[in-house]
């Protein structure tokens, strides 16, 4: 009797994660939003709370991105050529421009970063050209963007840039095409997606869902469509300046960011990926431009066939 005891206890535990936890489930985060500001970056939880600075004294921030993988931000000085990184809390500054060729730096706009593969994009406007780099800045050169069958380089004067990476896609806004260009890592088989949007600023993926998402700060809206350009959807409308977007792709939610041109007092605000339900999460901003997002920890119970197992991670949803 007490051995057919412990074959129901054993088989009860071997198949209590099927029943009970059939799927991973996820606890709370630790998530936070970066954004810059004129003179600083900051950051503050997803409801706004908790606004800090990370760095002061910073010039002209055009473009930050975050290195989840290595725990870095790494953000654009434009009047000044540099590409700088620090600690996600804003310590050990390092200009990467000084292992960078002066004339491969003249006036940066955004950035990418791939920490798998140890490389950093960034657009040069007075070369019109895409750029990249280790991220400590060594191995530098520019990219030639060509489209198929055709030899000749063609100018890119980019805004946003997005990757990609499962694909072997980047992705950007462009001044020059007035829309959204895209092409392979090394610069090849570039295609244009979305013509005549004239000023489009922000740029954000849904890898998921096969969307991609911009700002138009020349209509005031936020719109999205597949990945090929098609199906395009109007999301938000009424914006002032709006450079810059992200998705949390967590709870399904565009954020951004949104400025006065004449006063220069801004916000960040969100939605839902329908673009319903807009709200103000942060109000009084100095010049606010770029925003990024710091997913956090997050709980992961994932089942197993032979244990159930806890972890901490970064959850990926791309």
């Amino acid at each position: 009797m007490k051995t057919q005891k412990w074959i129901v206890l054993i088989l009860a535990l071997f198949l209590l994660p099927y029943y009970i936890v059939p799927c991973p489930s996820y606890g709370q985060r630790k998530s936070k939003i970066y954004w810059s500001e004129t003179g600083k970056i900051r950051r503050a939880n997803l409801d706004g709370s908790e606004a800090e600075d990370v760095l002061t004294e910073t010039s002209s921030t055009r473009d930050l991105a975050l290195d989840l993988r290595n725990r870095k931000i790494y953000w654009v000085e434009g009047p000044t050529a540099k590409i700088r990184r620090a600690t996600l809390d804003g310590f050990n500054i390092k200009n990467i421009v000084a292992e960078i060729p002066h004339e491969l730096l003249i006036n940066p706009y955004c950035i990418a970063i791939d920490a798998d593969a140890d490389k950093i994009y960034w657009a040069n406007w007075r070369l019109d050209s895409i750029q990249r780099a280790n991220l400590d800045g060594s191995n530098s050169k520019a990219l030639p963007i060509r489209e198929q069958n055709l030899p000749i380089n063609r100018a890119v004067r980019a805004l946003n840039i997005q990757l990609d990476l499962k694909a072997g896609k980047m992705y950007w806004t462009d001044v020059w095409n007035a829309g959204i260009t895209r092409a392979n890592l090394d610069g090849s088989d570039t295609e244009d997606l979305i013509t005549g949007l004239l000023t489009v600023y922000g740029l954000a993926l849904d890898l998921r869902a096969r969307k991609m998402y911009w700002s138009n700060t020349s209509t005031g809206k936020i719109q999205r469509a597949d990945l090929d350009g098609n199906n395009v959807e109007t999301l938000v409308t009424g914006l002032k300046f709006s450079p810059d977007i992200l998705l949390d792709l967590w709870s399904r939610e565009i954020y951004w960011t949104d400025r006065d041109l004449d006063t220069g007092i801004g916000k960040i605000q969100r939605a839902n990926f329908d673009g319903s339900n807009v709200i103000d999460i942060i109000t009084g901003l100095n010049k606010p431009f770029a925003i990024a997002l710091d997913p956090g920890e997050t709980y992961d119970v994932a089942p197993g066939a032979e244990k159930l197992t806890t972890t901490w991670a970064n959850v990926k949803f791309q």
